[in-house]
């Protein structure tokens, strides 16, 4: 996360660091990105750089997890709109995510995070000491999970997890095999289909 230097800056400056961060690890994976290219694409002085963010690495988680988990204030209007729907609320943001894909700005910063980084996003995915987990967890509380079996921050956490495992592979099968957004959101459907109703006829195996 960044240091309270950076959020304490005027709007402005934060976007313009935020777009030169964007534009540098568009072009280059995290390894190959430069500081020195961030911080004049951005106008600031690379010593002011370390006093927002701690190294490189983690002004590209920042700047990642923003684009891809959104913020937790989004999420709760999502959820608002959905009247508390989990499962809706995900969908969602699956479906958001897949638009930037059709946006110049986007697209290779994401292409270049899932073909480089994947598994690294998915260890952070399953981290469950990551604040995402929990802050949504905490939105989610207010509403009940109205009209699922959650009963537990544990029940939370496998089922979230199982939701964005879907949704990142998926990713990848569409950068892999170059399927349309259409095609990867019936897939994405097909899968929620199976996760929300299981796999056994109803009245089998009893």
């Amino acid at each position: 996360m960044p240091k309270n230097t950076y959020y304490n800056l005027p709007d402005d400056k934060k976007e313009r660091i935020f777009n030169a961060g964007i534009l540098e690890f568009s072009y280059h994976d995290r390894y190959e990105a430069s500081v020195n290219r961030i911080v004049r694409i951005a106008s600031i002085s690379k010593g002011s750089f370390y006093q927002y963010f701690e190294n490189k690495d983690e002004f590209f988680w920042f700047i990642v997890t923003e684009i891809i988990y959104g913020s937790v204030e989004k999420y709760e209007t999502l959820l608002e709109q959905h009247d508390g729907d989990f499962l809706q609320t995900e969908e969602d943001v699956f479906f958001a995510l897949l638009d930037l894909f059709d946006d110049s700005k986007y697209r290779n910063l994401l292409s270049n995070v899932y073909r480089t980084s994947y598994m690294e996003l998915q260890s952070r995915i399953r981290n469950k000491s990551t604040t995402i987990y929990f802050d949504m967890y905490d939105v989610l509380m207010k509403f009940g999970f109205k009209g699922y079996d959650i009963k537990s921050k544990d029940d939370f956490l496998v089922a979230y997890e199982m939701i964005r495992n879907v949704a990142n592979q998926l990713i990848m099968t569409m950068i892999a095999e170059n399927l349309s957004k259409t095609r990867t959101k019936l897939l994405y459907e097909r899968h929620m289909y199976y996760i929300t109703n299981g796999l056994k006829k109803r009245g089998w195996f009893q």
